[in-house]
């Protein structure tokens, strides 16, 4: 009787449609993986076979596949929303202590107010490597993102806990004008113009110098100050005309050393010597003010580059490269003038790059590096269990998770202010919805044509 194989299949087609409704029913879920009903035909088993005679008793569904195939990237406003390009998943945590790994392509992600990063469908917490130092990561440890809402401290311009004449400070990169006719001390006939000495305890005025470059500088509370070079010619021929004198002054109130630093230029216009040379440390302890006499580093409330923040033990000094300085034979152009201080900031927005660097930025232009986000990758993600809000777990058939970070083999990468749509596709969930209607219309009437042939078989007299 074909009543077993019509309603084997009623029971199937019953269930197919249930995936293709529940495929529709996700159509606008974020980072859903539609799945497809796979069928396979039921025969009973014979110990010697049925040969060319065996009959199949109906269909089974003996799997549901998951299609991970990806999904249209969607963008958003929000920038901790974080769509995958690729093979990986988010891992999350249920809670901080809670270490048990659940994996997710939903990148829908916000800040609870303890400031972890965490999914707004499930709460679960976003796992990362941490960056203590705010430079690099930490990839010894997988821990739930942390991201420090507060404001980043000021630094100090040239700041180190050991002055080191190869890093930080004040780069100064200008060219002085080779065919500027003002020295200090000029023969007697020459067409030059011989410049005003230099004095501190006068009003500063072109016919001190020849030229001025300003820089902003930075003191240990963020307060901000400039400090200004003064270069002086300092002869009209030989080598004096190739040496300068650099009068260095801060706020235009404070000398730092009555002793000029010195550049010596070869006639080519390029510096003698190697450019390390020209890296000056500025000492501040010998800074004097305008009536010559020393500043009181430790008191002088004109001057809060001195002022010591409570568990913060300064340096009074720091480094100015002069060494890109130039004596071409044309005009005077500053080329380039950075530092590396910078005064206090706010976190005002937070951004996650394709390599998963989640980054801070502040109101003082600086950026943060607060962590990265890990990716993990299945052999078999179709033997991963789904636990619901968007959730897998790991089984023995998908196999352990290798988790690394973005952009490594086939994670894949990341895109911030973005989320995976899902991959459901609505013309094809139709088209197969119609199809799997037309199949339980059929085999419900299958059940109903042997209905009539057992009918028959029993009117007969």
């Amino acid at each position: 009787m074909a009543f077993q194989q019509g309603l084997s299949g009623l029971n199937v087609y019953s269930r197919a449609l249930d995936v293709v409704s529940n495929n529709i029913a996700n159509a606008s879920t974020v980072g859903f993986k539609a799945a497809q009903a796979q069928f396979a035909d039921v025969y009973a088993g014979a110990l010697n076979g049925a040969g060319a005679t065996q009959v199949g008793i109906g269909v089974s569904l003996p799997v549901v596949m998951q299609q991970f195939t990806q999904g249209n990237i969607a963008t958003t406003n929000n920038p901790l929303d974080i769509a995958i390009n690729g093979n990986g998943f988010f891992r999350l945590q249920k809670s901080v202590q809670d270490q048990t790994g659940y994996y997710s392509r939903n990148g829908q992600f916000y800040l609870n107010r303890d400031g972890y990063v965490v999914n707004s469908t499930n709460g679960g917490y976003l796992t990362g490597y941490s960056s203590p130092d705010g430079v690099s990561v930490d990839s010894s440890a997988i821990v739930p993102l942390s991201v420090g809402t507060g404001g980043i401290e000021p630094k100090q311009t040239g700041w180190s806990s050991v002055i080191d004449a190869s890093k930080g400070g004040l780069t100064v990169s200008i060219n002085l004008d080779n065919r500027d006719k003002k020295a200090a001390s000029i023969g007697s006939g020459s067409e030059w113009t011989q410049l005003t000495p230099f004095a501190w305890d006068s009003t500063f005025n072109t016919s001190m110098y020849n030229y001025s470059t300003s820089a902003t500088i930075y003191d240990q509370s963020g307060a901000s100050h400039t400090l200004t070079n003064y270069y002086v010619r300092q002869g009209d021929s030989g080598t004096d005309a190739r040496t300068w004198n650099v009068y260095t002054v801060i706020d235009n109130r404070y000398l730092v050393s009555t002793t000029p630093n010195q550049l010596v230029f070869e006639p080519n216009g390029t510096l003698v010597g190697n450019p390390g040379d020209y890296r000056f440390q500025l000492d501040l302890s010998a800074t004097v003010m305008q009536d010559g006499t020393p500043m009181d580093l430790t008191s002088d409330a004109g001057l809060n580059w001195f002022a010591q923040r409570p568990g913060v033990s300064g340096n009074f000094a720091f480094y100015m490269n002069l060494g890109e300085t130039t004596q071409f034979g044309m005009a005077y152009n500053p080329d380039n003038i950075t530092q590396d201080g910078y005064t206090a900031g706010t976190l005002t927005k937070l951004s996650v790059d394709e390599a998963g660097y989640v980054l801070g930025n502040y109101s003082n232009g600086q950026t943060k590096l607060m962590g990265q986000v890990v990716l993990a990758e299945f052999i078999n993600p179709n033997g991963l269990q789904n636990m619901g809000d968007n959730l897998w777990i790991e089984t023995f058939a998908s196999g352990q998770p290798t988790i690394g970070m973005p952009s490594a083999g086939t994670r894949g990468k990341l895109q911030s202010g973005a989320v995976e749509e899902s991959n459901t596709d609505l013309t094809q969930e139709l088209v197969d919805m119609i199809i799997m209607q037309r199949n339980y219309q059929a085999n419900a009437q299958s059940i109903k044509t042997q209905d009539q042939i057992l009918q028959t078989l029993v009117n007969l007299r």
